[in-house]
């Protein structure tokens, strides 16, 4: 059967399994079968008689590729999968940060200089303040939070929330569709599409995964229990997450990403663009107040934290900043998405 036309919907699946809408043969002998995706014993005999005759006879190899090389970023880089990129990008970020806190505060470093080796095969570097986040002060006792704990008393935080939960009916969809990362909800805004925003959309996916990487330091250093366990009349939307609620996960990831994309675009402060990342990365964020799985200053202290990685993540990707430990890949990827918006 020839193969019809298709929609645009699958014009970013072209060459894999399942593409071709057909079953039967296409799941042993597809390219989800070749790959490995899919098991195909079937194929595999297939391929190794083909060899067997083809090369039938033949003795020696007559034309090697000979040529010493070692490729550079440009040519390495697009061959390697994209979980193999993903590998090395979370190396480069995870490996410039530091974390260190006492009962009351908690700070992440990153890396202020390149390490050096002394003589005796030592490592040594600087590190300098990246953020630095105090505990709430609803999770103190009445009358016993420091001075400068963020947010509002226990009462307060909780009486927010069930404010806001008669927003709920209005944004059920919105707070169940945003239980996955997203992104669906930046691509609408900037028409992102798979074909022209490869990596665009392969950066952000470094940014929310960062974002997760950072943000549950904080989250299992201050080990914050959720508004429903402090109080019955909460009834969250949907199941709490098992990890901590500050700060809040999705507000870091959103601001995170959303500074990112304004800095991709060039969008200037007060643009259409830059007003709609910041408008969607807050009411992101307050979704979650509503939906009853975070407290109001979760989501505050969130966000600045989310922008503190941002800075760092994109100052990392200029070529032109010496990194503190390897960063081609993560340089590559910048230079790739920032010629998407050029």
């Amino acid at each position: 059967m020839a193969k019809s036309f298709t929609n645009e919907g699958y014009e970013g699946y072209e060459g894999y399994e399942g593409y071709e809408g057909y079953g039967g043969v296409f799941s042993v002998s597809g390219f989800g079968a070749y790959s490995g995706q899919n098991t195909s014993p079937l194929l595999a005999s297939a391929i190794l008689s083909t060899q067997a005759e083809l090369t039938r006879g033949i003795t020696g190899i007559s034309h090697p590729d000979e040529a010493e090389y070692r490729l550079d970023d440009s040519h390495a880089y697009p061959r390697w999968s994209p979980d193999i990129r993903a590998r090395l990008y979370a190396f480069s970020l995870v490996s410039d940060l530091w974390f260190d806190g006492d009962a009351d505060t908690a700070t992440l470093y990153s890396r202020a200089n390149k390490p050096a080796v002394d003589g005796a095969g030592v490592l040594t570097g600087q590190y300098q303040m990246l953020f630095k986040l105090k505990r709430p002060k609803y999770d103190y006792k009445a009358g016993t939070a420091p001075a400068g704990a963020p947010g509002g008393a226990l009462p307060d935080e909780l009486q927010h929330i069930l404010n806001k939960a008669s927003l709920r009916a209005d944004r059920m969809a919105e707070i169940l569709t945003q239980v996955a990362v997203p992104v669906s909800f930046f691509s609408a805004l900037l028409n992102l599409q798979p074909g022209r925003h490869r990596n665009t959309l392969e950066l952000m996916s470094v940014g929310f995964e960062y974002a997760a990487w950072a943000g549950q330091q904080f989250k299992d250093h201050f080990r914050v229990v959720r508004a429903a366990d402090r109080s019955p009349l909460v009834q969250p939307l949907l199941m709490t997450p098992q990890h901590g609620s500050y700060p809040a996960g999705h507000a870091i990831q959103s601001y995170l990403v959303k500074d990112l994309l304004i800095e991709l675009t060039g969008a200037a402060a007060g643009s259409d663009v830059a007003d709609q990342l910041e408008a969607l990365a807050d009411r992101i964020g307050d979704n979650r107040v509503i939906a009853g799985v975070h407290y109001p200053i979760d989501i505050e202290e969130g966000a600045k934290l989310g922008s503190a990685l941002a800075k760092r993540m994109i100052g990392w990707s200029d070529p032109a900043n010496p990194a503190p430990v390897a960063a081609n890949a993560l340089q590559w990827l910048w230079a790739g998405a920032k010629a998407e918006w050029n």
